[in-house]
């Protein structure tokens, strides 16, 4: 389908009152026809009472009146092939309006998708927010931990350079003590051999 909005046609005015205003002019020249036909037989009347001879305003009326039979015969034709045209283009709006009312039910659906879709993205961002706070918050937490961690590392080098320093202490003081029982040892083993 084009995209190009119709454009206007007949200064706006609705299919319906362009309708009727035809059907109006023919209705005007009916009246017209009509009144041609009056003044026809007011004049005839008007012959007839002064009693003349009407013979030749006679046939100058009948052959009036034949020509405005034709006119009207004419008229009738066109009424004809308007009413057809209506027909047709009544049965082209009621297309039309079904279409519409098809596009109508569509629009709706898809503004129902719509609304939809922004719930579930204003759940997803209520989502999102909620994991960027734990994710702040494990942050912090991991922080904490690696300080504690770190703080525990040093006590522990300080607390086993303290204990490796008293176990030296302790070696180096029972390496004398184990050398003066060696040679404790030595010293009886010389005298009992």
């Amino acid at each position: 389908m084009n995209d190009e909005p119709t454009q206007e046609l007949h200064n706006g005015r609705s299919f319906e009152e362009r309708v009727f205003a035809r059907f109006d002019a023919f209705d005007a020249r009916f009246d017209t026809v009509d009144a041609r036909l009056d003044t026809v037989d007011a004049r005839l009347e008007k012959l007839e009472a002064h009693s003349y001879d009407t013979k030749p305003i006679w046939e100058k009326a009948l052959a009036q009146i034949m020509e405005t039979g034709l006119e009207i015969g004419e008229v009738k034709n066109t009424v004809g092939v308007i009413e057809t045209k209506v027909v047709a283009l009544e049965t082209e709006v009621a297309g039309v309006k079904v279409e519409v009312a098809g596009l109508k039910t569509d629009v709706a659906g898809l503004k129902t998708d719509v609304a939809g879709v922004k719930t579930d993205i204003a759940d997803t961002k209520t989502d999102v927010v909620g994991i960027k706070t734990n994710v702040a918050g494990m942050n912090m937490s991991y922080a904490r931990i690696r300080n504690e961690l770190t703080d525990v590392r040093r006590e522990l080098r300080h607390d086993i350079k303290e204990k490796l320093d008293i176990i030296l202490k302790f070696l180096l003081e029972d390496r004398e003590d184990i050398r003066d029982a060696e040679d404790k040892i030595r010293q009886l083993e010389t005298k009992l051999a």
